[in-house]
């Protein structure tokens, strides 16, 4: 099962800001901000050649730079350190570039600190997703929802912040870091947010909880399919490569497909039978590829076998027990069983009991109700406190490498 689109990370290359900056006072900052960034590198380079264990150690290293660089930056500004030679740092783009692997991606360089905080931030929130996603896979406690819901909503954070703080990167920057960029990925990330409610509160053999009402979940699917259609509708021409694209396709599909389960299992309680049947087509149609008129021609069959479950209570292998890795086209193929078997328990209540005339389709869609929001977003990402108050020409800091602590937005929850 899938949450969110795997983004891929970018990689940067060698660098020293001891190069570009000479200072007797601040020497040891200079010296420590080249060791962090020498290990950005390194971690990069080894999570694309998936030699890494799991994307908490990419997240965490990229943390421990971050001050650092923010602190450069200020001190720059400040008139504190004085540049002996550009900082010119380079990326290799991780999302407008060329996605065929036959040819690697040149790297870009920017003649500006602003450039090397930008790509890090971007790399920071690509890789909160992906241990978002990660933490997801490894298990669906209580506990593990929280988590992917906190690397969710601090990479939607982080990405709000680059989209509406754009730094000092002349008159064109690169595509990877323009709003126009930026937003459909945090319109996905929260449709991927309400996705994950979705998932959790899918009816599951191992859950004795119970189930959210249907009628709340209903408007969650369909705000979630909201946000995935709007991220689609976003993306810009150098944005739209086939991967992406299709995921979104999907999610949109299951989005929808779920929303009309739960507004199914919804008519089904309040005695409208025939409603029910009609969302089950509805739903099938979406997730099957077929229209709606062909689905329901070929329902009949469905009445050649025995219904597995029976009334609004159902039994699915799409809850949250599973640990799937195929994308989101497993949560498909799942919720496709699920609905054909609601469908054959619905009709042969309507056949037995009910006796009720099953709507169009069209009828049905008419009432839809609106989508609602259940996962906010966080209060924006705050860069973090300088680690030397430039202000002060008294300040001292302990400045030995790898020990000094700070706390900022982000940092420590992912324990």
């Amino acid at each position: 099962m899938s949450v969110i689109f795997p983004f891929q990370l970018p990689t940067t290359g060698v660098f020293s800001f001891c190069n570009c900056i000479s200072s007797t006072e601040r020497y040891q900052l200079l010296a420590d901000t080249d060791v962090q960034r020498a290990r950005v590198r390194d971690v990069l380079k080894r999570a694309k050649r998936s030699n890494i264990q799991d994307m908490l150690e990419v997240v965490k290293t990229i943390e421990d730079y971050i001050p650092y660089v923010f602190t450069i930056k200020e001190g720059l500004e400040a008139g504190d350190l004085l540049l002996d030679a550009e900082i010119v740092t380079s990326w290799r783009l991780p999302l407008t570039a060329s996605h065929l692997h036959l040819v690697e991606n040149q790297r870009v360089q920017v003649p500006t600190i602003y450039f090397e905080i930008s790509m890090t931030l971007l790399t920071y929130a690509l890789s909160l997703i992906s241990l978002g996603e990660e933490t997801y896979q490894i298990g669906q406690s209580e506990e593990k929802w929280k988590q992917a819901t906190a690397h969710l909503l601090s990479a939607q954070a982080v990405l709000t912040y680059l989209s509406t703080h754009p730094l000092q990167l002349g008159s064109a920057p690169p595509l990877d870091l323009h709003p126009s960029t930026l937003t459909p990925i945090i319109k996905l990330i929260s449709g991927s947010l309400h996705l994950l409610v979705v998932y959790k509160s899918l009816p599951s053999t191992t859950s004795t909880s119970k189930p959210p009402p249907a009628s709340l979940m209903s408007r969650i699917s369909i705000y979630g399919l909201e946000q995935f259609s709007a991220a689609l509708s976003l993306l810009s021409a150098p944005f739209q490569y086939d991967a992406l694209q299709s995921w979104l396709q999907d999610a949109k599909s299951y989005a929808t497909a779920v929303a009309q389960r739960y507004m199914a299992v919804e008519r089904e309680s309040k005695g409208d039978v025939g409603s029910a049947i009609a969302f089950c087509v509805a739903a099938r149609a979406e997730v099957k590829g077929g229209t709606a008129a062909e689905i329901l021609k070929h329902s009949s069959k469905f009445l050649q076998k025995k219904p597995s479950i029976s009334g609004s209570s159902s039994s699915s292998s799409s809850g949250g027990g599973a640990k799937q890795k195929d994308g989101i086209q497993v949560n498909i193929r799942a919720l496709r069983s699920e609905l054909e078997d609601l469908e054959k328990s619905y009709r042969t209540q309507n056949d037995r009991v009910t006796f009720q005339k099953i709507p169009d389709v069209k009828e049905i869609k008419r009432n839809w109700p609106s989508g609602r929001e259940v996962v906010a977003p966080r209060r924006g990402w705050v860069p973090p406190k300088s680690l030397i108050d430039w202000d002060s020409p008294e300040d001292v800091v302990e400045e030995s490498s790898h020990e000094v602590k700070i706390g900022y937005s982000g940092q420590g929850q992912y324990y």
